[in-house]
């Protein structure tokens, strides 16, 4: 019912948007092309989107010839959007090395597809092009591809390996969403974006192997569930060493917003003088980690940077650095010690929430705003200066601080929260 119903609802868009449920030009031996006359190109198109037809013109095994005659000669360059859609009983296709592109939901649903040759000439696959195609247990995506669109492979739950080449640059939303049946993911180094949810419920992932940490660290991951960390936790140099001693190579510049997020399997970092900024999120979750050391070249540490590390233990924050994000140490609850440098100042909103092993702080002079929250649930705190340079102490400053017994707040402190 749920395909009959997108049948429906695409059908219906397709007449707002103008696009004819029957779109083919002509059909050669049972393949159904639209022409460009001028430039004597064809591209493979269904036969009637929304109805029957077109599941039952194809089906079988399917080879789509690099050129045809009609009237005169065409050459098969793509293959349009949607031209296979549902058509759950093709079993396999050959695509000739004339097709360049790989349309929008060119083979969504189709579940009977086992496996699929894609020839070196093509260098884009479209969104939801083999959407829930669940049949699919391999596939290998050719040196050509740089872009691997939205949803191109979403819940292919059969699919048990993927190779992915060093010229995809881009992985799209929800692009391996729900791919079940995957173990391991390798990553290239090519890659520089890799969308949001790419790889959401992805439950079946117990490795994701990076051969080049610095191209990792540059990657611009849009969520947490575009990392595929988020699922593993074990970073891996190869199929068999899995990376617990983490050393950002030097002449990394900046760590990455979402970079190790969840990586768990961590336990020591090393950040090179090199860096000057840690990302959002960049560790985010990493229970494993006991100890870091931050160079003097880190100027930021980004929103949620640390977030829960609760294995964490003692923390050098340097000179250099002058803002704290939000929530960057938040649920720390192992940190005991802590060393607020006078390059800071401002704290941000919940920066050390939920500290509660802290039990003694210095808030150095350069600070002016105490953030909100930034100081809640540090329950093991029993007494804290606050120096004159602090104008502003944030909401919910020091919630929950139930071991504090003395609390100095000076005469620069225009407004408590």
């Amino acid at each position: 019912m749920k395909h009959l119903y997108l049948n429906c609802l695409l059908l219906g868009l397709f007449s707002l948007w103008g696009i004819k449920a029957v779109a083919y030009d002509c059909e050669v031996n049972g393949i159904y092309y639209n022409l460009d006359t001028t430039a004597k190109t064809a591209r493979v198109t269904y036969l009637s989107y929304g109805s029957y037809d077109n599941q039952r013109a194809y089906s079988g095994s399917v080879t789509i010839p690099s050129s045809f005659t009609y009237g005169t000669t065409y050459s098969v360059t793509s293959i349009g959007d949607y031209a296979f859609y549902g058509c759950s009983g093709l079993t396999s296709i050959e695509i000739p090395n004339s097709v360049t592109n790989i349309g929008n939901s060119a083979f969504y649903y189709c579940i009977g597809l086992t496996s699929i040759t894609i020839p070196n000439s093509v260098t884009s696959i479209g969104d939801r092009a083999f959407y829930e195609c669940i049949g699919l247990t391999s596939i290998e995506i050719p040196n050509s591809v740089t872009n691997i669109g939205n949803s191109a492979f979403y819940y292919c739950s059969g699919l048990t390996s993927i190779t992915i080449p060093n010229s995809v640059t881009s992985i799209g939303e929800s692009a391996f969403s729900g791919c079940s049946g995957l173990t391991s993911i390798e990553i290239p180094n090519s890659v520089t974006r890799i969308g949001s949810s790419a790889f959401s419920n992805c439950i079946g992932l117990t490795k994701v192997i990076v051969k080049d940490i610095a191209a990792w660290c540059n990657i611009k991951f849009s969520d947490s569930v575009s990392n595929p960390l988020s699922y593993v936790h074990h970073l891996f140099s190869d199929e068999n060493t899995e990376i617990t001693e983490l050393i950002i190579p030097e002449g990394v510049t900046s760590i990455g917003g979402f970079a190790f997020s969840g990586c768990s399997g961590l336990t020591s970092l090393t950040i090179p003088n090199s860096v000057t900024s840690i990302g959002e999120y960049a560790f985010y979750y990493c229970i494993g980690l006991t100890s870091i050391t931050i160079p003097n070249s880190v100027t930021s540490i980004g929103d949620r940077a640390f977030y829960e590390c609760i294995g964490l233990t003692s923390v050098t924050i340097p000179n250099s650095v002058t803002s704290i994000g939000r929530s960057a140490f938040y649920g720390c609850s192992g940190l005991t010690s802590l060393t607020i440098p006078n390059s800071v100042t401002i704290i941000g909103n919940s920066a050390f929430s939920g500290c509660s092993g802290l039990t003694s702080l210095t808030i150095p002079n350069s600070v002016t705003i105490i953030g909100n929250s930034a100081f809640s649930g540090c329950s093991g705190l029993t007494s804290l200066t606050i120096p004159n340079s602090v104008t502003i102490i944030g909401d919910y400053a020091f919630y929950g601080c139930s071991g504090l017994t003395s609390l100095t707040i000076p005469n620069s402190v225009t407004i408590i929260g």
